[in-house]
């Protein structure tokens, strides 16, 4: 599940901007998925929340972004376009990155034999 849903329950409708209302001639695409954070609005007047996205194609007022998302009985990604505002990139470390800086950190602090 994702994080908005901890219940179970089919996830409410963020609000949206209308693929219809973009112009196709001001889109620009990544040539590979960027990583963001995403500020959703919901259409049943929920509070607002902030979730892990990818953010797919852009234009200087909007963004098409991908979220995970609960229906009912599975969970699937969702691409949908939001506002500009409300989305900040985000970075995604490899774990083995971090793994490694553990693993020196341990080797630093290990006694010696």
């Amino acid at each position: 599940m994702s994080a908005l849903n901890q219940r179970g329950d089919s996830e409410p409708n963020p609000v949206v901007i209308p693929a219809a209302a973009i112009d196709p001639g001001q889109v620009s695409r990544a040539p590979a998925p960027m990583p963001v954070w995403v500020r959703l609005t919901f259409d049943d007047g929920s509070a607002e929340r902030t979730q892990k996205g990818f953010a797919l194609a852009w234009t200087d007022q909007h963004v098409q972004v991908q979220v995970l998302w609960e229906i009912s009985y599975y969970r699937g990604a969702r691409d949908f376009w939001t506002n500009a505002d409300q989305i900040t990139r985000r970075t995604i470390e490899p774990q083995w990155l971090r793994h490694s800086e553990d693993l020196e950190v341990s080797e630093r602090s290990a006694p010696n034999r």
